[in-house]
C-alpha cells in the first residue's frame, strides 16, 4: 500500500511539474512586449533638419550652421530631457517589438556635405546622439572622382558613406541619385504637370534605384530612408517607395510627428535649423522651452 502510494505521489509530482514548464512555455510564447508608450495613442516626435555645418560665421545662413550651434541644441533637448532615436528604433515601436522613450526626437543632415563627416559626426559621438544623414548619389559619385575631401563646400566620397553605415550613431538616407539638381527639368522628384502617372513612375524609380544600386556597389548597404530632394513630392512617390522596400520617408513640411503605425513613418514633417536664432527661441517654435 506504502509502495502504491509513492507511485501515486511519483506521478502527480511529474504531472505537476510538467504542467508547470508547459505553461511557462505558453505564456512566454504567447507574452508581448511591453511598451513604454501605450502604441494604440502613439507618441509625439519632432524632427529636426540640418544642412551644412560650418565653423566660418561668414558662412552661417539659412542652411548653415556652426558646431557650437549644433552642440548647444543637442545639450538644450538632453536638458529638456529628449532622447536621440533612430530610424530603426521608430520602426522597431511601429512593429510592435520595442520601447520608445517618453520624449523621443530625431536629428537629419540633408544632402551628404563632407563637413557632416568631419564635424557632425565626432560631436554625435561626443554627445551621444543619433542622426540620419541623406546622401545625393551623384555628389558622392562626383567628389569619389575626384577625391576632394573639402569642409566648406564638398560632399562625402563612397568610403566616408560607407564609415556612416557601420557606425552605431548614423543611419545613411536616399537623397535621389540626381533629382537634387535641375538636370531633369522638375522640382526635386515631384511629378511633372502634364506627366503621364507611367512616365513619372518610371524616372522616379529609376533614379531611386540607382542610387540604391550605387550605395549597395560602393558600401555593400542600402538606405531604408528615402529623403525628398527639397522636399517636393507627388502623391504617387509613398506606395513607390514602400513597394522598393523603403520603411520611411522624410520631407520639409514643419509640424510635429504623431507615430502610431508602419504608416506613420513616411512623410515625416521636420524643422529647418537655420542660423540667426538662438538654440532656445528656435526650439520654442516648436513648443519646446
Amino acid at each position: 500500500m506504502i509502495k502504491k502510494l509513492k507511485i501515486f505521489s511519483v506521478v502527480i509530482f511529474v504531472s505537476l511539474l510538467y504542467c508547470g514548464i508547459l505553461g511557462i512555455v505558453f505564456n512566454s510564447v504567447s507574452s508581448v512586449p511591453v511598451l513604454s508608450v501605450n502604441i494604440s495613442n502613439g507618441v509625439d516626435m519632432p524632427i529636426i533638419m540640418y544642412h551644412s555645418v560650418l565653423k566660418d560665421t561668414n558662412l552661417s545662413g539659412k542652411y548653415i550652421v556652426t558646431p557650437d550651434t549644433l552642440k548647444n541644441d543637442i545639450n538644450f533637448l538632453k536638458n529638456k530631457g529628449y532622447t536621440f532615436v533612430s530610424a530603426q528604433e521608430l520602426i522597431d515601436y511601429t512593429n510592435g517589438t520595442s520601447k520608445l522613450p517618453d520624449k523621443p526626437v530625431m536629428l537629419t543632415f540633408d544632402d551628404g556635405f563632407y563637413n557632416n563627416y568631419g564635424y557632425v559626426m565626432p560631436i554625435l559621438s561626443e554627445y551621444d546622439a543619433k542622426a540620419v544623414i541623406s546622401v545625393v548619389g551623384s555628389y558622392t559619385d562626383e567628389y569619389s572622382k575626384s577625391n576632394i575631401a573639402n569642409m566648406t563646400y564638398g560632399y562625402v566620397r563612397w568610403s566616408e558613406v560607407y564609415d556612416m553605415f557601420i557606425d552605431k550613431r548614423v543611419e545613411v538616407g536616399n537623397h535621389s541619385y540626381d533629382f537634387h539638381s535641375n538636370n531633369h527639368g522638375r522640382n526635386g522628384s515631384k511629378r511633372n504637370s502634364g506627366e503621364s502617372e507611367d512616365t513619372y513612375k518610371n524616372i522616379f524609380v529609376a533614379d531611386t534605384q540607382k542610387a540604391q544600386d550605387r550605395f549597395m556597389t560602393k558600401t555593400g548597404f542600402a538606405p531604408i530612408i528615402y529623403t525628398y530632394p527639397f522636399g517636393a513630392y507627388s502623391e504617387e512617390t509613398t506606395d513607390m517607395l514602400k513597394s522598393m522596400g523603403f520603411k520611411m520617408s522624410l520631407t520639409c513640411n514643419e509640424g510635429i510627428n504623431h507615430i502610431t503605425d508602419a504608416d506613420s513613418l513616411f512623410m515625416l514633417k521636420r524643422y529647418n535649423r537655420p542660423s540667426g536664432i538662438s538654440t532656445a527661441d528656435f526650439f520654442a517654435k516648436m513648443g519646446i522651452d
